[in-house]
């Protein structure tokens, strides 16, 4: 019985090899000729993507070079534009400039120029002094010192005389020349209290003022008096050459 168990196992172990090759033999051959199919399906979807990427590439240079050029096309033209531009401009300036200077400088108008700075210059240092009794043989020093003397000031003063045609019943102005314009603005800072000091009341002090100034001074006056008109509970004042309202609040103005 041992012997024929054994033989019956061997056979069936026979055929079930027998089995397994000739399904693998079936099998396998489909299988690896359908893998190097795929394979060479792969291989070629490979070089396909290769030959893409580099017409990709290609395009991508050609648009860069295409860039380059308009680009380059556009610095031209703006480079251009701007040079034709600045020279007619450049070109206009000169033309204005030679027709300037050349009226510019004329000797007539170099003459009033300097005459005007000059003027301006040497007007700075000069006082006024209205409403000082006039009368015939007076010293214009003296009086000149007693003013500044209510006003405690000691300027060194220069140039004491009455100016304008002397008419009767009028006193002219006081004009007198100081060292700055410096001494000039102190006078003038202290001008106030002339209205407290007896026999000074109608005594007024003002600096040296250009016909063009004194036209612009009286337009500020005539706005100032019309302002305290209209408004006298208000307090108004000329401060530089602007008619301001003066605020409870100290030092402060208020443009009007």
């Amino acid at each position: 019985k041992a012997v024929v168990s054994t033989q019956s196992t061997g056979e069936q172990l026979a055929e079930w090899l027998y089995s397994a090759y000739y399904l693998l033999e079936r099998c396998s051959l489909p299988l690896m000729g359908l893998a190097e199919k795929k394979n060479g399906q792969l291989e070629k979807l490979k070089d396909e993507k290769i030959t893409d990427l580099a017409k990709i590439n290609d395009l991508q240079n050609e648009v860069i070079r295409m860039k380059d050029e308009q680009l380059s096309k556009v610095r031209n033209v703006v480079k251009d534009t701007v040079k034709d531009t600045v020279t007619s401009e450049l070109k206009s300036y000169s033309s204005v400039v030679r027709e300037s200077c050349s009226a510019a400088l004329e000797p007539k108008r170099i003459v009033s120029a300097v005459k005007k700075v000059a003027e301006g210059e040497d007007r700075s240092r000069n006082v006024i002094v209205f409403g000082m009794l006039e009368e015939e043989e007076e010293n214009v020093d003296s009086k000149v010192d007693i003013l500044m003397d209510k006003l405690n000031e000691k300027p060194h003063t220069t140039d004491c005389s009455r100016i304008g045609q002397k008419k009767p019943g009028v006193h002219r102005p006081i004009r007198f020349k100081v060292t700055s314009s410096d001494t000039v603005y102190q006078i003038l800072r202290k001008a106030k209290v002339l209205k407290d000091v007896e026999g000074f009341q109608r005594v007024f002090i003002s600096p040296d003022r250009s016909v063009e100034e004194r036209v612009s001074r009286q337009k500020l006056v005539t706005k100032l008096k019309s302002k305290r008109a209209a408004e006298p509970n208000k307090q108004f004042i000329i401060r530089k050459g602007e008619v301001v309202l003066l605020s409870e609040k100290k030092g402060c103005v208020e443009n009007v």
